[in-house]
């Protein structure tokens, strides 16, 4: 039933390309010329070392130590060394058995094997293969400083992407890694985690436990609204990187771990496990040859993206004048100011500085790829990125969301509909042929999670665009129960569920906990103002706002009301956010204040009926 309901897949049985006008079917020879393509990806992108940057190594003192002398004086060692201070050096702990057993029991079912022996089986031999890998890990890993070579085998498999199939171009690649890498992978990351994480910019949202797309679009949106409330502009340039991943220079890495207090054996540990690595394309039973991986994170692997993470996060320390919204390689400087010519100058100027850090880093921007967005102007403007001069746009994606000047978001909730639509007729169709539950599976999959992709964006929407998500949410229910007469009300009653708005409204509560509870990313709570005194009433000081949309239809505006206005009190003292989470699903939002609640009464308009 899949294929009715997503068009989303795994690679493709048979791939059939077009390579200098002839056709190659024959598996091997298709997963040549993968191999070969995505081995010369970074090379095609032309970058350079600016020798400029590097330092001479004239004897050399092994690996780690040259790397360490080479970057010294590169901008990103001294801005690293300019904000951080390391109190104690980082340094790789030996493990017990309790810990390889834990990360063993943690492996999915339907990881890849490791030498043929399924996961199932390695899971239930866990007593038996725990202290032999325990003591790789303490003594190859921590005692020797190397990596198992036989880990940093990869084979990948090539995932369409979109346009036409017969172009490699249009492919990315997935690897998969041996999944026992991934036990000691997990070990490296759990020790490294506390450490690094009090480095880490609050902007980044990418790879981060708590940290999520939403954060990232929710805190740059509602900072425009802010400045646009006040009478002021608000703007931001979408840069594009090519190939981010895959562009990581090793040697710089290691400099700047150093940087953040790596250790010497630590980074030997890292080095080891960086190099050395072979890739092969497969294609059905076929493989390519084996090529090299000489830079770049290790795709499919647990710590790829968190020293990719690392590599970036000096990155940051150069927006001066505009904030970022940032999830891996998305990076989008953005600005709000009440002068629209100062807005545009604080825009071109940090825009400036990290086309400087790309190159610097050998990361390869594209600039004929940024967009710019500008909100509170009515003249068309443009900016200046690089050697390319930007127009503004009316409608630019982000993170998978469509922002538009108004940031209003209908056209992303048109998408929205007109995709849960689609899934509506696929439910229509196996509505009287399969039974109750799975309908409720489908529904939930394919249906309601149309709509629950960072929904506290465009959850103060129009009136009508509510109105066409409750019909799409109401015939769902009704292919679900074969219920054709009991109202919209009634249908969710009888699923235990609320409306999409509803839940929306559980969704601000639970970031509404986070922040009175610092448990949330630092980036959130710094759009509510906490009420400390010993005698409060309310938790949340609420923000004085001058317009409607802008204003009083903001996550700012509208998350103090329900924390303090609507939620019931016996939620509001509980204390961990798992309960939180659990007991809130379970409370049906009433007297909510927002506009799409109010009813319409003639002669007077849009009111609040009190229940």
């Amino acid at each position: 039933m899949k294929p009715l309901f997503s068009s989303k897949g795994g690679s493709r049985d048979n791939i059939i390309l077009v390579e200098d006008d002839e056709i190659v079917s024959d598996n091997k020879q298709v997963a040549q010329t993968f191999n070969e393509f995505f081995d010369n990806t970074v090379r095609n992108l032309g970058i350079t070392e600016n020798q400029l940057l590097l330092t001479e190594v004239v004897h050399s003192n092994g690996k780690i130590n040259d790397a360490i002398k080479m970057y010294e004086a590169h901008p990103s060692i001294i801005q690293i060394r300019e904000h951080v201070n390391p109190e104690l050096q980082f340094s790789f702990s030996l493990t017990s058995v309790d810990d390889i057993q834990s990360e063993i029991k943690r492996l999915k079912p339907k990881a890849i094997p490791y030498m043929n022996i399924p996961i199932k089986k390695l899971k239930e031999m866990v007593h038996v293969v725990s202290e032999p890998l325990r003591d790789i890990w303490n003594k190859e890993i921590i005692g020797k400083r190397k990596f198992p070579s036989e880990l940093k085998l990869a084979d990948v498999s090539p995932i369409f992407k979109k346009l036409e199939s017969i172009h490699k171009e249009n492919y990315r690649p997935v690897s998969v890694l041996p999944v026992v890498s991934k036990i000691f992978e997990r070990i490296m990351d759990k020790q490294t985690n506390a450490y690094l994480e009090k480095y880490l910019s609050p902007y980044l949202c990418g790879y981060r436990k708590g940290y999520s797309c939403q954060h990232a679009l929710v805190v740059m949106i509602e900072n425009w609204k802010k400045s646009l409330d006040q009478g002021g502009y608000a703007g931001g340039v979408l840069m594009d990187l090519s190939k981010a991943f895959d562009t990581i220079n090793h040697k710089l890495l290691i400099a700047k771990l150093h940087a953040y207090g790596f250790g010497i054996e630590s980074l030997e540990i890292i080095y080891d496990y960086l190099s050395d690595r072979w890739q092969r394309t497969k294609i059905n039973t076929s493989f390519s040859s084996w090529s090299e991986i000489l830079h770049g994170m290790p795709q499919g692997s647990v710590l790829g993206p968190k020293f990719f993470n690392i590599y970036i996060n000096d990155l940051f320390y150069l927006f001066l004048c505009t904030n970022v919204c940032n999830v891996a390689d998305d990076t989008t400087p953005y600005a709000c100011d009440l002068d629209l010519p100062t807005l545009l100058r604080n825009l071109e100027g940090d825009t400036a500085s990290a086309i400087f850090w790309f190159e610097a880093n050998y990361m390869k921007l594209n600039e004929v790829k940024c967009h710019a967005l500008i909100a509170g102007s009515t003249e068309h403007l443009w900016i200046k990125v690089g050697e390319q001069v930007i127009w503004e746009s009316n409608q630019e994606k982000l993170l998978g969301v469509d922002i538009d000047k108004e940031l209003k978001f209908d056209n992303h909730l048109l998408g929205i509909c007109k995709k849960a639509r689609g899934k509506v007729t696929a439910l229509a169709r196996l509505a009287k042929l399969i039974p109750f539950e799975k309908k409720r599976i489908l529904m939930n999959s394919f249906i309601e999670s149309q709509f629950s992709y960072c929904p506290l964006l465009w959850m103060f929407c129009s009136r009508e665009l509510n109105k066409k998500i409750n019909h799409i949410h109401e015939r769902a229910l009704r292919m679900v129960y074969l219920d054709y007469s009991s109202t919209f009300g009634d249908l969710l009653k009888k699923n235990g569920s609320v409306t999409i708005h509803q839940r929306n409204i559980q969704l601000v509560a639970i970031e509404m906990f986070k922040v009175k509870n610092d448990i949330g990313p630092g980036i959130m709570k710094s759009l509510f103002s906490l009420n400390t005194s010993e005698n409060r009433r309310k938790d949340f000081f609420g923000p004085v706002v001058r317009t409607e949309y802008r204003g009083k239809q903001s996550l700012r505006y509208f998350g103090p009301l329900v924390w303090d206005c609507m939620l019931p009190n016996e939620l509001k003292s509980i204390v961990t956010i798992e309960k939180f989470k659990t007991e809130v699903k379970k409370w049906v939002p009433e007297n909510c204040p927002c506009r799409l609640c109010k009813t319409y009464v003639a002669q007077i308009g849009f009111v609040n009926v009190v229940k």
